[in-house]
């Protein structure tokens, strides 16, 4: 153990967790239920193989460099060009994925809850918390991803549980769903896989981390807990409306929520404590989106302090929060997005493991 390094694996295994359960949390059982029908779930849990193939290449290339960001050893690897070249484009791509995520978060708050406020003042009053919270270094930024995922995981938790009495098992039979295609299941299992590009924040954390040799062991651990999250809520939400009824809701974890309450009048409003978790977890997500795409254009420019750079980036991630013009195109551009990162995150890794294999460069860690 580096008594230097600050943080620790099961750190590590937080902030994955509470950067990847976000958005995706309120409209994943829609999106299986029209891959799958009732094989939903089926479809949600073959989604997180094809993940851990970018944590794989992801963790595998940064354990050969234990004491530097990817964004540094990438470098020595490609070239200085080169690796900045792609650098510069993962910026731009979390820089673009935080504005659609903001988006997302501001067409679910004006439809939810402020009805009468205008969108773009809500995008703008989130975005302007989390600039405000990224000025801070690596190690705070763990420091709030811990402090927040018990809530989010307490919230998932309560949902699933109370959720399960109203389940009705006929609902989610056949297991394999009715008149699944194998075009349907694999376009859904890109999809739920997609939801997992929040692993790529490990390139941060590595190089500050007490036992990098373990960060394959936090990754896959934290992807277990979110595979089993996320693959519970569909099957809850499908068991509570049946496959048929949730293809037609724009929210079904919302609805699920909506519909359970505990004890006589304890708790009938369960919907309200999920929407006011539900912020929290897209803050999180957001926050570490923000941070990679101030980050990677920190190590591009080669300026020392980040905090001038996330104050340049402001306007243009809420720039790209607006380019959708109505609600169809947000998703369509959230789709479009998450393939994009999903090829992206996967292959980059790749390329790189595979130069620093013929290269012979690096060494595993034995700290």
């Amino acid at each position: 153990m580096n008594s230097n390094r600050p943080i620790t694996t099961i750190q590590v295994m937080a902030v994955i967790i509470s950067t990847i359960i976000g958005i995706g949390i309120l409209s994943i059982p829609r999106y299986m239920a029209v891959a799958g029908d009732s094989g939903a779930p089926l479809v949600t849990a073959s989604g997180v193989p094809v993940a851990f193939l970018g944590l794989w290449f992801t963790a595998a290339i940064c354990r050969k460099f234990p004491n530097e960001t990817l964004f540094i050893f990438s470098r020595r690897l490609l070239g200085t060009w080169l690796a900045d070249i792609f650098s510069m484009l993962i910026s731009l791509f979390f820089a673009f994925s935080a504005g659609i995520t903001m988006r997302q978060f501001g067409e679910v708050c004006v439809a939810v809850v402020f009805k009468k406020t205008p969108i773009e003042a809500v995008i703008l009053l989130m975005l302007l918390l989390v600039a405000l919270s990224i000025r801070r270094n690596i190690v705070k930024f763990t420091y709030v991803h811990v402090f927040y995922l018990p809530f989010i995981l307490l919230s998932a938790i309560a949902i699933i549980l109370v959720a399960m009495r109203n389940v009705d098992v006929l609902n989610l039979l056949p297991l394999t769903g009715n008149h699944t295609t194998f075009s349907s299941f694999s376009k859904g299992t890109i999809t739920s896989a997609g939801l997992y590009q929040g692993t790529f924040v490990i390139i941060l954390l590595v190089p500050l981390m007490k036992k990098p040799q373990q960060i394959l062991k936090a990754g896959t651990i934290a992807l277990g807990i979110i595979g089993f999250i996320y693959v519970m809520i569909v099957w809850v939400t499908l068991g509570m409306f049946g496959a048929q009824e949730t293809k037609l809701l724009s929210y079904p974890t919302l609805e699920a929520a909506r519909s359970i309450s505990i004890g006589a009048g304890l708790l009938e409003r369960f919907d309200a404590l999920f929407i006011i978790i539900w912020v929290i977890s897209i803050f999180t997500t957001i926050f570490t989106n923000y941070y990679l795409a101030t980050y990677s254009l920190q190590q591009v420019l080669r300026h020392k302090d980040h905090r001038l750079l996330s104050s340049f980036l402001l306007p243009l991630i809420f720039t790209f929060s607006l380019l959708p013009r109505n609600i169809f195109q947000v998703y369509s551009f959230a789709s479009i997005t998450a393939i994009i990162g999903l090829i992206f995150l996967t292959f980059y890794p790749l390329l790189l493991w595979i130069v620093s294999l013929i290269r012979n460069k690096g060494a595993i860690s034995h700290e």
